[in-house]
């Protein structure tokens, strides 16, 4: 037997209609399941009625939220940490063979310098290409885009490089003291 219907009737919290009060009580005169959770029902609310209620210390909302406060402040540093750690990773992978070669102790440091050069220049034709490649997607999205909306592209890639370099700056040197 489903006995939703009576379990919600019982946990009311107000009077119920003449009608459902009537089904209820013919119910619990055949259930005896339903007659035990109306008495423990009945108890229970007797028990809630006759405790104390204890109110928090003076300042528990301030406390919490400066807790909670900490805590978001603390997961955001954490998030941060992890960008730059990332970017930070990322460029020194793509420097680490510049800074083998110029640290190698097999040659004098301005032949390092000169290989590193000519490396350096082995890269123009790629780089030519890459740069061939921004050119034509750069004139592609100035075709679709506004002069206004290249503004704010422009200065939102600016945001995004300030904000690199203040968090380079932050993990570098630490927080300052005032």
């Amino acid at each position: 037997m489903n006995h939703r219907f009576f379990e919600e009737r019982l946990f009311a919290d107000g009077p119920l209609a003449d009608e459902e009060q009537n089904i209820l009580e013919n119910h619990l005169q055949t259930c005896e399941r339903c007659r035990a959770l109306r008495a423990a029902w009945q108890e229970t609310q007797i028990e809630l009625q006759l405790a104390q209620w204890v109110a928090p210390r003076q300042g528990f909302s301030q406390r919490w939220r400066e807790r909670y406060q900490r805590e978001i402040n603390l997961a955001q540093q954490r998030r941060a940490f992890v960008v730059f750690l990332g970017t930070s990773a990322a460029a020194a992978f793509f420097a680490l063979p510049f800074i083998a070669l110029l640290t190698s102790p097999a040659q004098p440091v301005w032949l390092k310098v000169v290989v590193a050069l000519y490396n350096l220049s082995a890269l123009l034709p790629i780089m030519e290409g890459i740069l061939t490649f921004l050119l034509t997607v750069f004139r592609g999205i100035s075709e679709v885009l506004t002069p206004s909306m290249e503004v704010a592209i422009g200065f939102a890639f600016m945001g995004l490089t300030i904000i690199w370099f203040a968090m380079l700056r932050k993990f570098s040197y630490g927080r300052l003291r005032t």
